[in-house]
Parts: structure tokens; C-alpha cells; sequence
């Protein structure tokens, strides 16, 4: 049996009907025209790939350059490295965890039906990600190059299908052995805190915790500390991590030769050191480059964290 009728406009919640060739109009209870106006691509299925997140097993990214990384999952959010082509002294789970949540249901934004193998460079893959999951199975996605900035075209081995997906989903996915890396610069509670030294220029300075527990400024002298100020400074230092790692790995190209600034804390038993080198602004204006420690890895720290620390003196004082 089929039925026909004419959808019209929606009103006071409800929607207008009609049949072919008649001219009573009737009021179909709800809005349910969204329904049923789509275009062909909204009819399309958009899913390119899904499972269960808590089915996965092992991970395995492979890029173009030869550069390859596994991972297994040991149970909930913990993973570890199986190999990977660059050392990983400590895994970063989230990073692993990030790829699982994208791929266990990644949705196309739109079609790209008319692409050609030229344009989007699935001939060969600059990432490849294959999710291994429960039962012998396993999910790839085959990552191209990039449309504009927005999007990239990626696909899966199993389908000529072509897909575009927004960049926010993609850099969930694709990463290199480097970035599998801990992320961590320092992990000192506030309570924890003993000093605070930040070496800027002519706006270098130090914070220490008198017997008092109260904040001084020691260096340049003849600073009245506002307490206000003191807060989102020395909690600056808990669980602190680097948003990523630099693409470019080069000291001298990040501006870490000679740094801008260095920034120092202590806890109180002494055993617990934290110091950030800050390099060259981002050219997109969100982090900095920086070294944590005596790694030689070029991270990526957030500006408004950074920022956080490297005020001016004059702005430390009470007024």
C-alpha cells in the first residue's frame, strides 16, 4: 500500500497536509516536516565507521613516512605501547583513548562523490588507523590529504566511498609515535609549593612561601605582593601538561636556544623540581613551543596557561 500526500508549513506546532488533488487542508498533529524535507545527501547514510569503544583491543597507526606505533589496551583507559618506531619512555592514555572515542562512531559531514584519486590522495594514505576490536575483527580509516583548512578526505579499504571530516575529528586520530608521548610538564599541589621563580627579562621574579604560609616577593625587592595575584599562579603547577608536540622539533627554530623565559618551582621536600623553557609564540597565537626539564622533546604549552606566570612585576604589587 502506498500512500501520497503534500506537506506544508508548520504552525503552532503542528503541520499542514493535503492529498493530491484534493483541496481540504488538514492539520497533521506534531512538526514533522524536517522529516521528510531533505535533500538526496541527507538521506544517505553518513556513519564511516562504528563499534563499541569498550570492544577495542589494540591500535595501530601507520604514516606514510614509515613512521608506526601500536598499542594495546589493558583493561578500561589504561594502554601500553606494544612498538613504535620512536621511543615512548611513558604513554600518554588519552592519546589512545581519543583515537577509540572518534572511530567508534565517526560521521561523514558530506560526500565526496566526485573527488578525484589526484585530489584526495587515498592512492596512499598519509595516516592509516586500524582498530583492532573483540572477535578478530577490525576497523581502518584511511586518511588523505586536506580540503581547504577545514576538512580532509578519508575513506574506508572496504568501500570506494569517499568521505570529508572536519579537522577537530581527524586530529583525534592521526598522530605520530612522538605524540603518544606524556604530555606532562609538572604535578606540584599549591599546598605543595615552596617557591616560584620565573627568569623574564626585566620582568624575572620569585615568589617563596615564609614560614608564615604566606607569599613574598623576594626578587626585585621592594614588592608588596597583592595576594589576590598569588591563586592562579601557584596553581598554575598542578598536573600541568603540554597540549602536544611540536611539529618542528628544532631548538633553534622554536626559540629555545635562547629561551624568553624560564620557569622554576620547588615543593617542599625539594623532591618534586618543575622548569619550563617558553620559546616562540605559535604563528597561531594559541600556545607557545617549550621544553619541560632536561627532555630535548619540543612541546606545545598553552599561551593562557604560560601566561599565567610570565606577568609583568609592576603587576604583582599591591596597589
Amino acid at each position: 500500500m502506498v500512500a501520497e500526500f503534500l506537506i506544508g508549513k508548520s504552525i503552532g506546532g503542528n503541520t499542514l497536509v493535503r492529498l493530491p488533488g484534493k483541496d481540504e487542508v488538514w492539520t497533521g498533529l506534531g512538526s514533522f516536516r524536517y522529516n521528510f524535507d531533505r535533500d538526496t545527501s541527507n538521506w544517505r547514510d553518513k556513519t564511516i565507521t562504528k563499534f563499541t569503544q569498550g570492544d577495542a583491543e589494540k591500535i595501530e597507526v601507520k604514516g606514510k613516512s614509515g613512521a608506526r606505533v601500536v598499542v594495546k589496551n589493558e583493561g578500561g583507559d589504561k594502554w601500553s605501547v606494544v612498538e613504535s618506531t620512536l621511543p615512548v619512555p611513558k604513554l600518554d592514555p588519552s592519546v589512545p583513548t581519543g583515537i577509540v572515542s572518534a572511530l567508534a562512531s565517526l560521521i561523514t559531514n558530506e560526500f565526496a562523490d566526485d573527488a578525484k584519486p589526484a585530489d584526495t590522495g587515498l592512492d596512499a594514505p598519509s595516516t592509516t588507523v586500524i582498530v583492532s576490536i573483540k572477535g578478530g575483527k577490525t576497523v581502518t580509516l584511511l586518511v588523505g590529504n586536506k580540503k581547504g583548512e577545514e576538512d580532509y578526505y578519508v575513506k574506508t579499504p572496504e568501500s570506494p566511498q569517499v568521505y570529508l571530516v572536519k579537522r577537530y575529528n581527524i586530529d583525534r586520530v592521526v598522530k605520530r609515535p612522538i605524540d603518544f608521548r606524556d604530555k606532562s610538564l609538572c604535578d606540584i599541589a599549591e599546598a605543595d609549593l615552596v617557591d616560584v621563580s620565573v627568569a623574564h627579562d626585566k620582568e624575572s621574579y620569585t615568589l617563596v612561601r615564609d614560614a608564615k604560609n604566606e607569599w613574598k616577593v623576594t626578587k626585585p625587592s621592594g614588592v608588596t605582593l597583592d595576594p589576590a595575584k598569588v591563586a592562579p599562579m601557584t596553581g598554575a603547577f598542578k598536573d600541568w601538561k603540554a597540549t602536544g608536540f611540536a611539529e618542528e622539533q628544532d631548538v633553534q627554530a622554536n626559540g629555545l636556544a635562547k629561551p624568553k623565559a624560564t620557569i622554576t618551582a620547588h615543593s617542599k621536600d625539594k623532591k618534586a623540581v618543575c622548569t619550563v623553557k617558553i620559546g616562540n609564540e605559535t604563528k597561531d597565537k594559541v600556545n607557545y613551543a617549550a621544553q619541560a626539564g632536561t627532555s630535548p622533546d619540543v612541546v606545545l604549552v598553552a599561551k593562557w596557561a604560560a601566561d599565567r606566570l610570565l606577568v609583568k612585576v609592576d603587576d604583582l604589587k599591591k596597589k
